[in-house]
């Protein structure tokens, strides 16, 4: 896109049009600060270029391309104004707890927003729950993380601090899975990309519809869709399995039903989908001999090829296969890095999820050059 002319250029514009054209302005004052044909040439090519940056704006807004580079609030509205898709806010995690008691003699109430713990990070329920006399649990309630944010998709079992004051000083807590859905908002790019799949979308019902139900919803960040076969005939069998994971890979019941909600205006009528929550299955990654150009610093160049192998590895989609070709592809990219054929060792072949299955790993799951 050509740029639009800044204030400088509209500056010198009118000061050539005044030493090329016949004037009673004396030519050499006009860069003199506080002349009268300085002050005239300033405020007007100040004017000019809000003008200018008017229709920029408004070029800009006329093409996805310019409008996601520009970002922010020009991209919200262009999307909106055109498929009135809203930006995903950043989510706090929801996670089911369980709470027991010991004394159980009388009923006791665990009324809504109650708060429990995991250290730092705390969850208040939705709803209330009751226990009857003589009733000692476990009693399962939804809660969801106090503060929006990855940090709230704590591991399972990890709930146990009871934070509020209630009727039973016996009742204890905990969370059989781990919190989901978590995550910081949807970027520029990933707003883009969901205009950009509108009209595709749009008729609903189909593969790339229902994925799209999925990841528009509030938590989920991917998610893999499949459609069941009959073993003898190999002809669908009006079933639709669908993996969905959060930005760390992972999922549970509470953002499972909070996804069948929200199909309900992506499916077909009357096909049902099976939403399955993802579990991380974190993998080791050993590569060995590699080799570098001559002038390259190793050590950056090794930190490099680190990140694109956690960068690959953990943008797979849920239930998808680790692939070796694509940890190839990724060191691959690396300026100065030489790839030896046979530099991987682990793993030795291509890994294939159980189900539900989401394949991720971490940077020091990565060895490089390691004995």
């Amino acid at each position: 896109m050509a740029d639009f002319p800044t204030y400088d250029d509209l500056f010198d514009a009118g000061e050539r049009e005044i030493l090329t054209k016949p004037t009673s302005f004396n030519p050499t004052i006009v860069r003199t600060p506080g002349s009268d044909v300085n002050i005239a040439m300033a405020w007007s090519a100040a004017m000019a270029e809000e003008v200018a940056r008017s229709a920029q704006l408004a070029f800009i807004e006329t093409h996805l391309a310019l409008a996601t580079r520009e970002g922010g609030e020009t991209l919200d509205r262009w999307v909106f104004d055109r498929y009135q898709l809203t930006r995903q806010e950043p989510q706090a995690a929801v996670v089911t707890l369980q709470l027991t008691r010991t004394e159980a003699s009388e009923g006791v109430p665990v009324e809504v927003g109650s708060v429990f713990g995991a250290g730092n990070v705390t969850f208040e329920t939705v709803n209330d729950v009751v226990f009857s006399a003589g009733q000692a649990g476990p009693l399962s309630v939804l809660a969801v993380a106090q503060e929006t944010g990855k940090q709230g998709n704590v591991a399972a079992g990890t709930v146990v601090d009871v934070v509020s004051t209630l009727d039973d000083s016996t009742i204890s807590v905990t969370n059989p899975e781990s919190a989901a859905g978590g995550s910081i908002g949807q970027t520029d790019d990933e707003l883009a990309a969901a205009a950009r799949d509108f009209f595709v979308n749009a008729r609903r019902g189909t593969l790339a519809a229902i994925l799209t139900g999925a990841t528009s919803t509030s938590g989920v960040d991917d998610a893999t869709a499949v459609e069941g076969l009959e073993i003898t005939s190999g002809l669908p069998n009006f079933r639709v399995q669908l993996v969905i994971a959060d930005s760390d890979g992972k999922a549970n019941a509470a953002l499972a039903q909070r996804v069948l909600e929200n199909l309900a205006e992506y499916r077909c009528l009357g096909v049902p989908v099976s939403v399955v929550a993802g579990v991380p299955e974190f993998v080791e990654i050993r590569i060995s001999g590699l080799q570098f150009e001559s002038n390259t610093n190793t050590t950056n160049v090794l930190e490099e090829t680190r990140n694109a192998i956690l960068a690959a590895v953990n943008g797979l989609a849920p239930a998808k296969t680790l692939q070796a070709n694509i940890l190839e592809t990724a060191m691959g990219q690396i300026e100065g890095l030489i790839v030896p054929k046979n530099s991987i060792i682990e793993p030795a072949g291509d890994l294939v999820p159980g189900d539900g299955g989401v394949i991720r790993t971490t940077k020091d799951r990565i060895r490089l050059n390691e004995d």
